[in-house]
């Protein structure tokens, strides 16, 4: 063998063999432990605003803005009144509730008082019912008790919310019953759970003070 072909097959001994191995896979970012909200993520208040542009479309340039948003229109939707086993399971669960863990409630105790034709008070009776249900929350329980009598169960309120729907009922009675409800008066009291006392308590009360019954046979009376 000449030296040229010697060296050709020492140069062929010396190539670099081709890496056949798999190349290395990038590694992943760690992930981070703060939750971040994707872009299309579902958000009401953007849906309202559509909404709202859709009802300024519709209505045409004349029609007037609406500042009725989906939340509060579903506030505002009118409740049901209870009948008296289903506001009675209401009220008892309520006070349960109370005397363990010490949440507040209020009732609210709304008579109507006078010497109107029994027409005129049926009348005016309704008109209070409607009054009810368009100012109470979806939460509150409210029931018509006897022809002149209603109850408002109204869960996770104190006295001072309680007496500010007190003046809402007022207002809007007023503007509901004018003119129709001569000769009958309007009252309104607020039993509110004190934190050392009972629910029943408070609602024995607050029959005491709208009828004139003592406390303690107003508590013997209510059912149990």
């Amino acid at each position: 063998m000449t030296r040229q072909g010697r060296n050709e097959r020492a140069g062929a001994r010396l190539r670099p063999v081709p890496d056949t191995a798999d190349p290395a896979k990038p590694t992943r970012p760690r992930r981070s432990a703060k939750f971040v909200l994707p872009t299309h993520h579902h958000d009401e208040r953007g849906d309202e605003r559509t909404a709202g542009r859709i009802e300024a479309f519709l209505g045409g340039p004349g029609a007037p803005p609406s500042r009725t948003t989906t939340a509060e229109a579903r506030v505002r939707r009118p409740i049901e009144l209870d009948t008296r086993p289903d506001w009675m399971t209401a009220f008892r669960h309520e006070a349960a509730r109370h005397a363990r863990y010490g949440r507040p409630a209020s009732i609210l105790l709304i008579e109507l008082s006078g010497h109107a034709p029994v027409a005129v008070s049926d009348r005016v009776a309704r008109v209070v019912g409607d009054t009810i249900r368009a100012e109470a929350r979806e939460t509150d329980r409210a029931v018509r008790m006897g022809a002149r009598s209603f109850r408002v169960l109204l869960p996770e309120t104190g006295g001072r919310a309680a007496r500010t729907l007190v003046e809402r009922l007022g207002t809007a009675f007023q503007a509901s019953a004018s003119g129709h409800a001569d000769g009958i008066d309007l009252r309104i009291e607020v039993a509110t759970a004190s934190r050392t006392g009972t629910l029943e308590q408070a609602l024995a009360d607050g029959e005491a003070r709208i009828d004139g019954t003592p406390a303690t046979a107003v508590a013997e009376a209510l059912p149990g």
